[in-house]
C-alpha cells in the first residue's frame, strides 16, 4: 500500500514539473538589470593599433666563418644563451701562435732585466762602458713593449673566439633564421631575429590633435577577439610625422595573451570632459563585428541596442547609442536572449545563481 502511495506522489511531481517550466517560460527569461546613468567623462575615439615587442632585434655575426650550429625557430632563450656557433679553429691556432710568441719575449725580457742588473753593478766599479749599459736598457724597453703588444693581440683573439658564439642580448623567442648551418658568414650578416615576448607594447598612430588630452599611466580601453580590457598609456612621441599628421602612442601590454603583430582597437581621449551615458561593463555584449547592450522596453521585452564604447569609469563605461539615463539594461542573462523575448527581472540572489 505504501509503495502505491509513493508511486502516486512521484507521478504527481513529474506531472507538475512541465507545468512549472511552462509557467516560467510564459513569465519570461530570468535576467538581472541595472539602470543607465549620466556622468562627466572624456570623449574618446577608436583607433587601430598593433601589438609590438619592446625588444625586437636582428642578431648579426661579429666574426667571419662557417656556421656550425644555429638555434631552431620558435626556441625560447634566456639572456646570455648561445644562439649560433661559428667554426673557430683558425682562431684557436692563432691564439696558440701568439701565446708562443709572448713566451719568447717574456724570456728575453727576463734575460735583459738580469743583464741590466749585472751591468749596473759593473758601472759602479768602472768595469764596463756606459754605452753597453744604455744599449741593454734600450733592448729591455723594446722587449717590454713587444710583450704588451703581444698581450693585446692575445686579448683581441680571445675576444674573437668569444664572439664566434652568438649569444642572446635579452630573453625572448627566435622568430626567424636568416642563414642555415654550413653557410660561410661574413661580419655583419644577420643570423636570427630575436623577439622579447614578455614585454609588449601596443603601438597606435594617433592624430596630433589628441596629444593635449593624453596623461601617462591613464588606462584606456582595448578591444580584441571579443574581449575588452584596460591598459595604461606608457609613453608617446613628442614629435609627429609631417606627412600623416600622426604621432606614436604606446600602451603597456605586458602579460597580454596576444602575439606580437596582432591587431587591436584602442579608445583614446580626443577632447575635454563632457556629459555621457554610462552602463555597467557587464551589460556589454561584444561580438567580432559589433558591440551592443540589451535593454527592456515598456512591455518587458528585450531590445538590442548597438553602441559605440567610450571611456571607462570603474565598473561603468560610457556608450554612444540609443541608451539614455534611466533605461534598464540587462547585465546578466542577456547573451541568451532573442530580440523581443519576454523577460522577468531577478530580485533575489537565488535567481542570480540560476543565471550563472
Amino acid at each position: 500500500m505504501n509503495n502505491i502511495k509513493l508511486c502516486g506522489l512521484i507521478c504527481s511531481v513529474l506531472w507538475a514539473i512541465p507545468s512549472v517550466a511552462q509557467n516560467n517560460e510564459q513569465q519570461g527569461q530570468l535576467v538581472s538589470v541595472e539602470y543607465a546613468k549620466s556622468e562627466q567623462v572624456n570623449p574618446t575615439m577608436w583607433l587601430p593599433g598593433n601589438v609590438i615587442s619592446r625588444k625586437n632585434a636582428a642578431i648579426s655575426a661579429e666574426q667571419s666563418g662557417q656556421l656550425e650550429w644555429i638555434v631552431e625557430v620558435g626556441a625560447q632563450v634566456e639572456k646570455g644563451q648561445v644562439l649560433a656557433k661559428l667554426d673557430n679553429r683558425h682562431l684557436k691556432l692563432q691564439l696558440a701562435q701568439q701565446q708562443a710568441n709572448i713566451s719568447k719575449y717574456l724570456a728575453n725580457t727576463e734575460y735583459l732585466t738580469k743583464q741590466k742588473g749585472r751591468l749596473s753593478k759593473l758601472i759602479e766599479t768602472n768595469h764596463t762602458a756606459i754605452s753597453e749599459f744604455e744599449r741593454v736598457t734600450k733592448d729591455l724597453a723594446v722587449a717590454k713593449a713587444e710583450v704588451i703588444a703581444l698581450q693585446l693581440q692575445i686579448d683581441q683573439t680571445e675576444l674573437a673566439l668569444e664572439k664566434s658564439e652568438l649569444v642572446a642580448p635579452f630573453s625572448g623567442s627566435v622568430s626567424h633564421r636568416y642563414v642555415n648551418e654550413g653557410e660561410l658568414l661574413s661580419r655583419g650578416t644577420h643570423v636570427v631575429q630575436l623577439v622579447d615576448t614578455q614585454h609588449l607594447d601596443i603601438k597606435i598612430a594617433a592624430p596630433l590633435t589628441i596629444a593635449p588630452y593624453l596623461v601617462a599611466d591613464t588606462k584606456v580601453l582595448v578591444k580584441f577577439q571579443q574581449q575588452l580590457v584596460e591598459l595604461p598609456i606608457r609613453t608617446w612621441a613628442q614629435a609627429g610625422d609631417q606627412q600623416t599628421r600622426t604621432f606614436d602612442v604606446r600602451l603597456k601590454a605586458d602579460g597580454l595573451n596576444l602575439l606580437a603583430g596582432s591587431a587591436v582597437t584602442v579608445s583614446l581621449p580626443k577632447n575635454a570632459t563632457k556629459l555621457a551615458t554610462l552602463v555597467p561593463r557587464d551589460a556589454l555584449v561584444i561580438r567580432e563585428n559589433e558591440t551592443f547592450v540589451m535593454t527592456i522596453d515598456e512591455q518587458d521585452k528585450a531590445q538590442k541596442v548597438d553602441v559605440l564604447v567610450g571611456q571607462g569609469v570603474g565598473q561603468w563605461i560610457s556608450v554612444i547609442g540609443k541608451v539614455i539615463e534611466g533605461d534598464e539594461v540587462i547585465i546578466r542573462g542577456g547573451e541568451r536572449l532573442s530580440l523581443g523575448e519576454k523577460i522577468r527581472r531577478s530580485d533575489v540572489s537565488t535567481d542570480i545563481a540560476k543565471l550563472n
